[in-house]
């Protein structure tokens, strides 16, 4: 492996620990127990699930992959984590019980590009947080250049638990300015062997200025946005959007059906 290819191959495992840095610093920034559970949306294998399992959190990890549930699953029983894993929508999902924190990591919320699946994800994450629960999440701060100018490539990198290295190419092939949906195509290559590309990505494209009226729409108070994961100003130039929403400390629900009771 070259020293390029070792550079790229910590990009994810550098991405997993700032986010696991972020959330337990957002959770008892907030001054909730610590041992508050945790709910991941989107969590597939675990990433994320398993290292915060670990650490003391009693975590919920949700997704809609069965294969990726069992391949989590199977890290948890491994590594002895003691995580529930579900199989479902986080559009529809309702598991019956209430979280001090949700998270949706990895700009997972960009692969809901219907406006109404937005909000009613969002709408599902403010039920099942207690009051004044956390939700932190993360979304891609649009390049307007890359928007503009489809056929960009960027290099992306992932690393397997055992370290053999995928490298990935990421091309942007079209983009509906009129509803907000990126269309990418990403071929991988592993140890030097091509894989064949996978289907075509569709995913939302967030705008800063959109994102704290969905929050407020649902009944969620933007909190801190972040630019990056040490805890960076939020700016124009910024590489994500970073989030973090607290639900009101009393049910919004339930003082509108008060009030229409009187």
């Amino acid at each position: 492996m070259t020293q390029e290819q070792c550079r790229r191959s910590t990009t994810c495992h550098h991405y997993t620990m700032r986010w696991l840095r972020l959330a337990p610093a957002s959770h008892s920034t907030a001054g909730l127990h610590v041992g508050g559970p945790i709910l991941e949306l989107a969590c597939g294998t675990g990433r994320l699930t398993i290292p915060l399992a670990l650490d003391g959190h009693e975590v919920v990890g949700l997704d809609a992959s069965y294969p990726m549930i069992r391949a989590a699953r199977a890290k948890a029983d491994k590594s002895r984590a003691k995580v529930e894993f579900v199989v479902g929508d986080m559009r529809r999902f309702d598991l019956g019980r209430s979280f001090s924190m949700v998270i949706v990591s990895c700009n997972s919320l960009a692969h809901l590009t219907a406006n109404e699946d937005i909000v009613e994800c969002l709408s599902r994450i403010a039920r099942h947080l207690v009051p004044g629960g956390l939700l932190a999440f993360d979304v891609v701060n649009p390049n307007m250049r890359d928007l503009a100018q489809c056929g960009n490539t960027a290099e992306r990198s992932n690393t397997k638990p055992d370290r053999s290295f995928v490298s990935g190419s990421k091309e942007l092939i079209a983009y509906d300015p009129v509803q907000q949906v990126q269309i990418l195509k990403w071929r991988f290559e592993e140890l030097g062997r091509k894989i064949p590309p996978v289907a075509l990505m569709r995913l939302r494209a967030f705008f800063p200025q959109e994102m704290p009226l969905r929050l407020a729409l649902v009944g969620l108070e933007l909190a801190a946005r972040y630019g990056d994961f040490s805890g960076g100003h939020f700016t124009g130039c910024s590489p994500n959007q970073i989030y973090v929403a607290r639900a009101a400390r009393t049910s919004r629900i339930s003082s509108l059906n008060a009030h229409a009771s009187t």
